[in-house]
């Protein structure tokens, strides 16, 4: 699937498993890792060659196809299909590897995402941060390769809200920052990461550094899991998804036009038990909407985010959408969901992906080849300057950003219609493919 590579490209993943890297992962926006940091000396690490031919050729089976005759339920878990896509850097399961720069690092035979066990890290509330890293001695080439990694955020108060990977490319003054923020989850799940800042000019054929890291900024404690970490090849061009949650009017009368102007094609999220009242678009609409190339897809929204409710009711509550898609001839969208108030645990992605084969959810940065298809990262599109930054990340790093909206020009603290119009604008000058979660789908499935 992802094996279609140039010989270069090969030897690439052989000397990147060869120097098997390491994230750093992390969470509060406050630590920059800017150059009054101090920087411990991390050890080089000389990984066994027998590790090179294990990892170099991991790849994805073809997922399992579901037994069921239930038309709402998808063919596959698309998490199974898409979570061991390309070249594993690092299982986590010699951790002699890493060194810490603050908190500590264990093994964790029973939080497992793969393999016999994970990373933990922790910090204790005397401590500003879980800290960890790796070092490349000879430099490894990410210049045409993205990042993931699977995290659990860990349990009650000592959960983690953030993750944050930092590549010194070749120090600390040229390094790529990547965060992630993962509030609204619980349990593992994967992060596909992408640039929030470059400082310096960072040159990613030689990263020498690979930090992953926790932030808590003291007097709280975390403690969390990683594992898998993992590179993809790079898409072919950046591309932008533009979704709309909640289906209010403003969508169609301000944002739609603006869009059609511009040849733009976006996602609408519908919350059928909503769509008779006057402020919300109803069938008709969003079927004009769909002819002119958008997707309408599930937003099942209540009065509370999915977790607060039973695995009962939740499971209710997206089959009654789906089917309402499904029922005004949506079906293509009926396959993607954008989850509500971006809080998802493990019944409600388990059950997302029995329903649908992607999910949107919050998050800041940009993204490459997806490996974790129901937490797929949104930038806020009402934060204007936020989103301009993380357009031009994803222009300069080729990946892929999706865009978060409400309500378009209504007022309150949403966007005004003249600021969309220069987001749009913006998005045409920096030459973006604009695709629908369908494009998305066919572009990064396992049957692409």
């Amino acid at each position: 699937m992802d094996d279609n590579r140039s010989p270069a490209s090969r030897l690439l993943s052989r000397r990147s498993v060869l120097g098997s890297a390491a994230f750093a992962l992390a969470g509060l926006a406050g630590c920059t890792g800017a150059s009054s940091e101090p920087t411990p000396e991390p050890i080089v690490d000389q990984p066994a060659r027998q590790e090179t031919n294990e990892t170099a050729t991991d790849r994805c089976e073809t997922p399992e196809i579901r037994d069921s005759d239930d038309p709402l339920v998808v063919e596959f878990d698309s998490r199974e299909a898409l979570g061991c896509r390309g070249t594993r850097l690092d299982g986590f399961e010699d951790l002699s590897r890493w060194e810490t720069y603050d908190g500590s690092i264990g093994a964790d035979l029973s939080t497992v995402n793969k393999g016999v066990q994970s990373a933990r890290l922790v910090a204790t509330k005397d401590q500003p941060r879980a800290w960890i890293c790796r070092r490349f001695e000879d430099g490894l080439d990410l210049s045409d390769r993205d990042l993931s990694l699977a995290v659990h955020p860990g349990e009650d108060d000592t959960r983690a809200t953030q993750f944050r990977v930092q590549l010194l490319a070749p120090d600390r003054d040229n390094r790529v920052e990547m965060w992630h923020p993962v509030g609204g989850v619980r349990g593992w799940v994967r992060l596909d990461f992408g640039p929030t800042e470059f400082v310096g000019d960072p040159d990613l054929t030689d990263v020498r550094e690979v930090r992953i890291q926790t932030w808590v900024g003291g007097g709280t404690a975390v403690s969390c899991n990683v594992d898998e970490l993992r590179t993809t090849p790079k898409l072919s061009e950046p591309t932008v998804v533009l979704t709309f949650d909640d289906i209010h009017t403003t969508q169609y009368e301000n944002a739609f036009p603006i869009m059609q102007k511009y040849g733009f094609p976006g996602v609408a999220g519908v919350i059928p038990w909503l769509t008779d009242e006057p402020v919300r678009l109803g069938a008709d609409r969003l079927a004009e909407m769909r002819d002119a190339g958008w997707d309408v897809v599930s937003h099942p929204q209540g009065e509370k985010a999915l977790p607060a409710y039973s695995v009962e009711k939740q499971e209710e509550m997206l089959r009654t959408s789906k089917q309402w898609l499904v029922d005004n001839g949506f079906e293509d969208g009926a396959r993607f969901i954008l989850w509500p108030l971006g809080r998802a645990d493990e019944a409600t992605l388990d059950l997302g992906a029995k329903y649908h084969y992607m999910g949107f959810l919050g998050g800041r940065c940009p993204s490459g080849r997806i490996t974790g298809p129901q937490t797929i990262s949104r930038v806020n599109g009402d934060d204007v300057e936020t989103t301009l930054q993380m357009l031009e990340m994803a222009k300069r790093s080729r990946q892929s950003v999706a865009i978060m909206y409400h309500t378009i020009g209504a007022g309150g603290n949403r966007i005004t219609t003249a600021e969309f119009e220069r987001t749009m604008r913006r998005i045409d000058e920096l030459g973006f493919r604009v695709a629908t979660a369908s494009d998305l789908w066919e572009e990064q499935s396992p049957r692409a």
